[in-house]
């Protein structure tokens, strides 16, 4: 059975005053795809932030793997395990992907880089040929699966991804969730919040709605897929 990697209990949360999340309850498990979806504006990303500690949390608590930490800052975090992957500005535009590679692991022994490497060419081969090349001349797919390549070398325990189609033609989207779900068989716990509903869902293992900064359902991706008032939820009328 999957443990929790996860968990917000009774999670009040915002930026400086304004609260954007209201009495979140919710937990992430182990080893699957995990996808927010909702209108604009709902409190998605202000969720996915929240996790890594981006936010203003006025009461209630965030633990990982049981750990509280609600008060710890977003590089704490990241020790921790937790890898953010940002919708916009995730990789060094000016540099190769080999160099964004080698800056992602710059502290890591030479034996431990070489094998993480390796897993990032497994997962995603379409790296090895870009290797030389200016990350910032890639297509936004390519990006994406960059920014995702250089949380392999971190080896978190948990991805939160935060709408990586934003912006992409549909094909380059469909590649994007794509390499999601590698990511995913690869073993990686992951948290994606994705503006594309029917998509998302498609790929997650569990469905969370957020609609006016409260989870309006939670539980698995098949069955909000299936809802046929959908559309009613999504718009808020709940």
């Amino acid at each position: 059975m999957a443990g929790v990697v996860l968990k917000l209990e009774k999670v009040n949360a915002g930026y400086g005053k304004l609260q954007t999340l209201f009495d979140i309850d919710l937990e992430i498990p182990e080893g699957m795809i995990t996808v927010i979806v909702g209108p604009n504006g709902a409190g998605k990303s202000t969720l996915l932030k929240t996790m890594f500690g981006l936010t203003t949390v006025y009461s209630g608590r965030v633990l990982f793997y049981g750990k509280d930490i609600t008060r710890l800052p977003p590089h704490e975090r990241a020790k921790l395990g937790m890898a953010f992957i940002f919708q916009l500005n995730n990789i060094f535009a000016e540099l190769t992907v080999w160099e964004n590679l080698k800056l992602a692991g710059h502290d890591l022994p030479q034996d431990v880089f070489r094998e993480r490497v390796r897993e990032v060419f497994k997962t995603f081969p379409r790296l090895r040929e870009r290797l030389h090349q200016k990350a910032g001349t890639m297509s936004g797919g390519e990006r994406q699966m960059l920014a995702m390549a250089i949380g392999i070398i971190r080896k978190p325990k948990i991805f939160l991804i935060d709408e990586p189609t934003a912006g992409l033609a549909p094909k380059l989207a469909r590649e994007v969730l794509a390499n999601v779900k590698r990511l995913n068989e690869q073993g990686y716990t992951v948290v994606l919040v994705e503006q594309n509903v029917k998509a998302g869902l498609e790929i997650g293992h569990k469905g969370v709605l957020v609609v006016n900064g409260r989870i309006a359902f939670d539980g698995p991706a098949r069955e909000l897929l299936a809802q046929k008032d959908l559309a009613k939820l999504y718009m808020g009328v709940v």
